[in-house]
């Protein structure tokens, strides 16, 4: 793929919103966030604030109407920026939000600060809710549906869509498990109020929660936050909230999926060159060879980045096996086995850029094993207590003490630096939330989470900025960690740990169609060159966890996979099209399209599972324009091609499929042709 497949921003086109979409949703945040509200008649998404907490065993609401009021704006050519504060004249509390309104989608997102001016501890602060929204819907008894997608589980029903309908009197509340912002939950999710909805998403890669409150008939609330928070600010002590995105759509629940995409791709996920990110096209193998002594040493991963090279790949990614210790007793010795890395690493990281390859290597800054060098010589870095887990003693790094995230970050920025590292490698394999919550004082509740998110995204930020151009994968267990705020500075590389071992490529299917309706960039890895396995595997990213020192190994096998992988990474960055229902089942089709409007081109993925009795599969193409002609070509498992000319209305009418194995997949692409004689 040529950078210049990335598309830059997002075509105008039908996806987009219309003016008055945008200009009503600009329109809510000015007034949701002025100081006084203009009246309005019932619509659809509430003109109160859109946040609430409890001050002092007051609500905001009553407060912020005598508190004193301040607002500065800045408008920009794609965007409109905004900081509005309240500030009680009596503690000296100053409640700020941020806020950002988008000119070209109907989108919305703020954070909150709280910060004590007062010469005085505050009275107690609670249940902070950074959204509080209530929805009416058009017509009264109009349906009122919840899209979610599971977070991380490490099973087949990993990012699993599902879909929850609310009665008049229902009330329920979704959060991750431990800490960790996607483990079993999701923090993106669709609330559909009749034709109209709202797509939202936090950022905290903490313990956020979301209620759903539907009141009657005609009002539905809408809260997330942290899930608990009860709290007194010292003198000139300041925090901050989840960071909150909302998205108003209506009538067609993907076109506002694929809507989101857009903003999500151009204005959130990572940009270094100007362009959305590039995902690697990466070997790594820890989980396959980690136990072999001559494959974790400079011998063997210079050995690795040849194969590498030899395979197409253009990364070499080696995960936790370099530091003494090893997996996991080792963790918190961050630097090289001297024995099998005499030289350190940087001949590896030369050998990969001679080769012309990146090098991503593997961290878990925030664990320490009680054995490892951090935790013997900083015991002051590290919370109290330990647990067990990943068979180690384990701590949690404080990250909310600053001289301990100064510490590590200049510990991994020197890592970066003297061992040549293009990728940076985030993991976290221990769940947060008791450390933190252990550690609290009663009227503090809440305190320690926030120091170390805070922290955590002040690292992140500091080793971008000190390292122009470097991509960090974001891995915690998996894809434990997926969340607005870590969308911002990384990309989930390992989107569950499900890829460690030989799992069914089918799960991968589940987790391409679930994450793509919120998220356009993430990769998991394959484990063989068969076709099957690596269409249901690879994304815009391809992680190859082969078995490259077995004798017999088909290599030829494998570069065609991974060139096929390859020439499908340009459609990921475009509009997703789900063609079958979402399911985990065995004995189900799954497929999904993937279509580039600005390129008139696209692919479609449809997979026969190991238990699905049928074989013949009917597929509608979704956002092609009925009266252009296109080449079309299906490509089975053994890389027949059957080619046909179709035109979009006959794609989108109806496509037939069969299939001959079972397992079995078909990949289709497809691109726009000019008829000889016409240029337009």
């Amino acid at each position: 793929m040529r950078d210049s497949e990335i598309p830059v921003d997002a075509r105008n086109d039908s996806v987009m919103a219309s003016r008055s979409e945008v200009l009503w949703m600009l329109d809510w945040a000015a007034n949701a966030f002025a100081e006084t509200k203009i009246p309005h008649d019932k619509t659809f998404l509430s003109t109160t604030y859109p946040f609430s907490f409890i001050y002092d065993g007051h609500s905001s609401s009553r407060l912020l109407k005598s508190w004193k009021y301040a607002s500065e704006t800045q408008e920009k050519a794609d965007r409109i920026e905004k900081l509005v504060t309240w500030k009680d004249p009596v503690t000296g509390l100053k409640v700020s939000a941020t806020i950002t309104a988008y000119k070209h989608y109907p989108a919305v997102d703020w954070i909150l600060h709280f910060e004590n001016e007062g010469s005085h501890d505050t009275p107690i602060i609670e249940d902070i809710q950074a959204l509080d929204i209530t929805l009416h819907p058009d017509n009264l008894g109009a349906p009122a549906v919840l899209h979610q997608i599971k977070g991380d589980t490490e099973k087949e029903d990993a990012f699993l869509p599902f879909d929850t309908a609310l009665a008049p009197g229902d009330h329920f509340c979704i959060a991750p498990a431990g800490g960790k912002s996607s483990s079993g939950a999701f923090p993106f999710f669709n609330f559909q109020y009749g034709r109209r909805g709202i797509i939202t998403a936090i950022g905290w890669t903490g313990q956020w929660a979301a209620s759903f409150n539907h009141i009657d008939s005609d009002a539905l609330q809408i809260k997330a936050g942290m899930e608990r928070t009860h709290l007194r600010l010292h003198p000139g002590e300041r925090i901050r909230s989840p960071r909150i995105l909302i998205m108003a759509w209506n009538n067609d629940l993907y076109t506002a999926h694929n809507r989101f995409r857009r903003l999500m791709l151009f204005n959130y996920l990572p940009k270094p060159n100007g362009r959305p990110t590039r995902i690697p096209v990466a070997l790594q193998c820890f989980d396959r060879y980690s136990l072999r002594p001559d494959w974790a040493s400079e011998s063997g991963q210079m050995k690795a980045a040849r194969v590498a090279d030899e395979l197409g790949c253009d990364t070499l990614w080696l995960d936790a096996a370099w530091f003494p210790g090893d997996f996991p007793s080792g963790v918190g010795n961050w630097f090289a086995k001297p024995d099998a890395f005499p030289r350190g690493l940087k001949p590896v990281s030369d050998l990969c850029h001679d080769l012309g390859l990146q090098f991503m290597l593997w961290f878990e800054p925030e664990r320490a094993d009680s054995n490892s060098s951090i935790a013997k010589e900083h015991p002051e870095f590290l919370y109290p207590r330990t647990t067990v887990e990943f068979g180690g003693t384990s701590h949690l790094v404080n990250l909310g003490d600053p001289n301990t995230r100064f510490f590590m970050t200049d510990l991994l920025s020197k890592c970066i630096h003297d061992y040549g590292i293009d990728i940076y490698r985030l993991d976290f394999n221990i769940s947060p939330l008791r450390f933190w919550r252990e550690n609290d004082e009663p009227d503090r509740q809440g305190m320690s989470e926030i120091r170390h998110i805070e922290g955590l995204y002040a690292m992140w930020d500091d080793l971008l900025a000190h390292h122009p151009g470097l991509l960090i994968d974001n891995v915690a267990g998996g894809g434990r960690r997926i969340d607005l705020e870590t969308c911002m500075r990384s990309i989930p590389m390992w989107r569950s740990d499900t890829a460690c071992g030989t799992n069914p490529p089918d799960w991968n299917q589940t987790q391409s169609y679930g994450l793509s309706l919120y998220i356009p960039l993430h990769s998991i890895a394959f484990w063989s060159p068969d076709a099957y396995e690596c269409r249901s595997t690879a994304t815009v990213g391809v992680i190859c966890q082969l078995d490259y020192l077995k004798e017999g190994f088909p290599m030829d096998e494998a570069e065609a996979s991974i060139d096929e992988a390859k020439e499908n990474q340009k459609y990921w960055y475009g509009d997703f099209y789900p063609l079958t229902p979402a399911s985990a089942a065995m004995d189900k089709f799954i497929a999904y399209q993937f279509h580039r409007p600005d390129l008139n081109e696209g692919m479609i993925l449809a997979f026969r599972r190991c238990e699905c009795t049928a074989d013949n599969l009917v597929v509608k193409a979704q956002g092609l324009s009925a009266e252009c002609i296109f080449q079309v070509e299906i490509i089975d498992d053994n890389r027949n091609k059957i080619e046909k000319t179709l035109t979009g209305r006959q794609l989108m009418s109806g496509l037939g499929l069969h299939f001959d194995r079972k397992p079995g997949s078909l990949l289709v692409r497809y691109k726009r042709i000019i008829p000889r004689g016409n240029l337009a």
